[in-house]
């Protein structure tokens, strides 16, 4: 890898729903601006909301008629939140005048989230975060100490 690399830098297009993601459909984008709001758990116990936009955890957003269908890709096939982002997630989206029901899906085909689905500016504050982190303790990162 070049010094100029950056390995946090997708590679490829998101095949999932990001903050960037742009729709035709204007319910579509109604949907995910409700799905921006919605945190995930995790994230606020350590301190550091993200959304589960912002985390990369919605795989899609369908619109049939009046009615409107959200899978996501958790973090974790066991994750005990998967409920609680259900409930906040169909309420967030059900107050929208156009929608009528949403039913929310955990994605198992058997992909794996990873953290290249967060959001650039996401990956850059979690790297902060932990550089900052380090720095308050006066530990130097192995890959730093390594020559």
């Amino acid at each position: 890898m070049s010094a100029h690399t950056d390995p946090y830098a997708r590679t490829e297009e998101a095949t999932h729903v990001t903050p960037s993601t742009e729709f035709d459909d204007e319910r579509k984008t109604e949907v995910k601006a409700q799905l921006d709001e919605v945190l995930d758990p995790c994230s606020c116990m350590s301190d550091n909301p993200i959304s589960i936009l912002d985390l990369g955890l919605v795989e899609s957003i369908a619109v049939d008629g009046r009615d409107v269908e959200v899978t996501l890709l958790l973090t974790s096939q066991r994750c005990t939140y998967f409920l609680d982002i259900n409930d906040e997630v169909r309420e967030r989206v059900e107050s929208l005048d156009e929608v009528d029901s949403c039913e929310v899906h955990q994605d198992t085909s058997g992909q794996i989230w990873t953290n290249d689905r967060m959001s650039t500016e996401e990956r850059e504050a979690r790297r902060q975060r932990f550089h900052d982190q380090m720095d308050a303790a006066g530990v130097t990162p192995y890959a730093e100490r390594s020559d």
